[in-house]
């Protein structure tokens, strides 16, 4: 019970501070600045109650779709009652973990993270589960705000097959994502087999 009660409060919480929160962190230059754009798909990473799904659902228009993941079950109703009711249909919920998403292989064109990754108990697998549904040349945007060492965000997510594109606002770090390079196989004395 305790746990309903504690999502509860921060959902009041955080409905109530969106107006300071978008005057602070201007979700809509964010969003650009990162590349999404109208008929994209972005995945929403740890998405509470929506804060950046909404503003990035005016982005991508009608042709676009949000896929707002969180694993929080009450945020997940939240946001889709707000979707709901403001007759938003580009908003896909999605009750997940990060590790597994569930959505299809290359399937995304932007893959959002905003102050979540620190919270992620696996986070090597959960930025390859990334790599996994992003569109090749996709973009993978994580903001840490000193809650990871960007060295530590770009280790990981290099190791994942990305690329580093730019830094934007000091701590939002973008990547793309790359082919990964398959080392061919070295051929062992006693195998005669032909490889093609």
């Amino acid at each position: 019970m305790t746990v309903h009660r504690t999502a509860r409060r921060l959902i009041a919480i955080w409905a109530s501070a969106e107006n300071s929160r978008a005057s602070r962190e201007q979700p809509l230059q964010r969003l650009k600045e990162i590349g999404l754009a109208e008929g994209m798909t972005l995945l929403d990473i740890g998405c509470g109650i929506g804060f950046y799904s909404f503003y990035a659902s005016t982005i991508v228009r009608e042709k676009g779709l949000i896929h707002a993941l969180d694993r929080n079950q009450q945020f997940i109703a939240y946001l889709t009652k707000k979707a709901k009711r403001q007759n938003i249909g580009n908003i896909h919920a999605v009750f997940a973990d990060a590790h597994e998403t569930g959505l299809p292989s290359e399937s995304v064109d932007v893959v959002f993270i905003n102050q979540v990754l620190h919270c992620l108990e696996d986070k090597p697998r959960a930025v390859k589960e990334f790599n996994r549904v992003l569109k090749k040349n996709g973009k993978l945007a994580v903001d840490e705000k000193d809650l990871i060492p960007l060295s530590t965000v770009r280790e990981l997510a290099e190791q994942a097959g990305f690329k580093f594109t730019k830094s934007l606002r000091e701590t939002v770090q973008v990547f793309e994502k790359v082919e990964m390079q398959v080392p061919e196989r070295t051929l062992d004395k006693g195998d005669q087999r032909r490889w093609i």
